[in-house]
């Protein structure tokens, strides 16, 4: 199931859906589409650990990359896609 996960990086809002359904798709990383700051954040951060959990991101694992997201920004909200 894709998820919308909306945030803050820097103070500046972002949105990106997560889910395997974005693989390969254009303007994407992984599992992630969306917001550009966020994929270059999270491409920036790929295979490294991450800062406080120590957890090695793999932008390819959808739990792992919202997990990764809630961590290195400020993620208000995680809900599901909408079917469209």
């Amino acid at each position: 199931m894709d998820r919308i996960v909306e945030g803050y990086i820097g103070g500046v809002y972002y949105a990106v859906t997560v889910g395997e359904s974005q693989e390969g798709a254009p303007e994407s990383i992984g599992v992630v589409s969306g917001a550009a700051t966020a994929r270059r954040l999270l491409e920036f951060h790929n295979g490294q650990p991450l800062p406080h959990s120590g957890n090695v991101l793999d932008v390819t694992d959808p739990e792992m990359v919202v997990a990764a997201l809630q961590e290195l920004t400020h993620v208000f909200r995680v809900g599901p896609a909408e079917a469209g």
